[in-house]
Formats: structure tokens, C-alpha cells, sequence
């Protein structure tokens, strides 16, 4: 599994910087840069959600299933990298997360 370091800290699963889920989704099928990617998982945290949601701990080791086609790191859409870091300070959508780890094979 890869380690994966989250600065989403408005998402719902983020948990000091780790991620609550156990598995997330990087987006970005046909992504040629960092910036054209996402996290498919990104929730933005609210009140009713965070009721209704289970948050564990986060985790430092996730599963990551990769729709980003070009990345370098990508593997019959799994994850391959040692680690990866979801950037979106401040998001409110999961079209303000990136990989930033994402490196196109271009």
C-alpha cells in the first residue's frame, strides 16, 4: 500500500493530515499534469456530514485506486508510488484536490 500524506484539511475523512477512509480514488483519466487530477474520495466536511459519518483514525498506508491513465505510477489503475500527497488547502470541492505526486509518463 502507498503512504499517503493529506493537506485537504477541509475534507471530511482527513485526519492530522491522513486519511479516515482506508482507500481513496485519484481521478484525472486523461490528466497530463498534477493540477488536471483529483481525489474522487474528497467530502467536504459540514456539519450533517460529520454526524453522520464514521471517522476512525487516519491512516498512513491507503489503498489507491488510480484513474489517471498517464501517471507514471499508475498500474492496471492501482497506485504504485511509495507515497503520494493529495494537496487542497482550503478545498470545498474534489476538483480542488490534486496528486502532487502525479508524474505523467507523456
Amino acid at each position: 500500500m502507498t503512504i499517503l500524506k493529506c493537506s485537504a484539511t477541509t475534507c471530511l475523512y482527513n485526519e492530522d493530515m491522513l486519511c479516515s477512509r482506508g482507500e481513496i480514488d485519484v481521478m484525472g483519466e486523461s490528466a497530463r499534469k498534477a493540477d488536471e487530477t483529483s481525489c474522487g474520495s474528497f467530502r467536504e466536511k459540514s456539519e450533517s456530514a460529520m454526524n453522520s459519518a464514521k471517522n476512525g483514525c487516519g491512516c498512513e498506508t491507503i489503498q489507491i485506486d488510480c484513474k489517471a491513465h498517464n501517471c507514471t505510477y499508475n498500474e492496471h489503475c492501482k497506485c504504485t508510488a511509495a507515497a503520494i500527497d493529495v494537496a487542497g488547502s482550503g478545498a470545498k470541492a474534489c476538483s480542488e484536490t490534486k496528486c502532487d505526486t502525479f508524474e505523467c509518463q507523456c
